[in-house]
């Protein structure tokens, strides 16, 4: 029995984002993504059973490098607020280098619920337990003080899955910044009048 390969079937995997980035999950068969990866179909088959396999692993391999990214991107950043700004970013680089990915997370969940079972619900709580973790840092440090975190938190998470499908490309240099702004300062720029709740 042959041994399988690391490097092959990530050969495969990076093949079929390619493939997934620029046609619909439905549209890109077995054949096409043995052919990019320039591996036989049986080679193919022999690491993945069928697309949704193939899909899974996929899915599994970018929450492993979604997660990795971000910590590696926040740890730097001096100060809470320079963190949340990183965070920001790096998820943005993340999603904008691979413009299929929600299209796959969607689908997964349409499949198989958002619970436990659901590829993606772990990155989804590592992700949020990140920002819970930057708002905390902001409280203790005195830099910022988020009102209600578990909301504020999916409103981020929400809003970032807005700006990364919808907003113009190229991105603008300052666009973390704005965001984290915007959700620290709030978007209302009319001046308060004294004692107004």
């Amino acid at each position: 029995m042959r041994t399988k390969t690391p490097h092959l079937a990530d050969r495969m995997l990076d093949a079929a984002a390619r493939l997934f980035g620029t046609q619909r999950f439905h549209e890109a068969r077995m054949d096409d993504i043995a052919a990019e990866a320039e591996v036989s179909k049986g080679t193919l088959y022999r690491y993945f059973k069928d697309k949704d396999e193939l899909y899974l692993a996929l899915l599994d391999r970018c929450s492993h490098d979604l997660v990795t990214l971000l910590h590696e991107r926040v740890a730097p950043a001096e100060g809470a607020r320079a963190r949340l700004e990183a965070f920001v970013e790096a998820l943005i680089d993340f999603f904008d280098a691979q413009p299929h990915l929600f299209d796959l997370i969607q689908r997964a969940e349409v499949l198989r619920g958002s619970g436990p079972e659901f590829p993606w619900h772990q990155t989804r709580e590592d992700v949020s337990k990140l920002v819970l973790d930057l708002f905390k840092e902001g409280k203790a440090r005195g830099e910022f003080c988020v009102r209600d975190p578990d909301l504020t938190v999916l409103m981020l998470l929400g809003g970032l899955r807005g700006v990364i499908r919808f907003s113009k490309q190229p991105r603008s240099h300052d666009l973390a910044r704005r965001i984290v702004d915007n959700l620290l300062e709030g978007a209302d720029t009319s001046p308060r009048t004294p004692g107004a709740n």
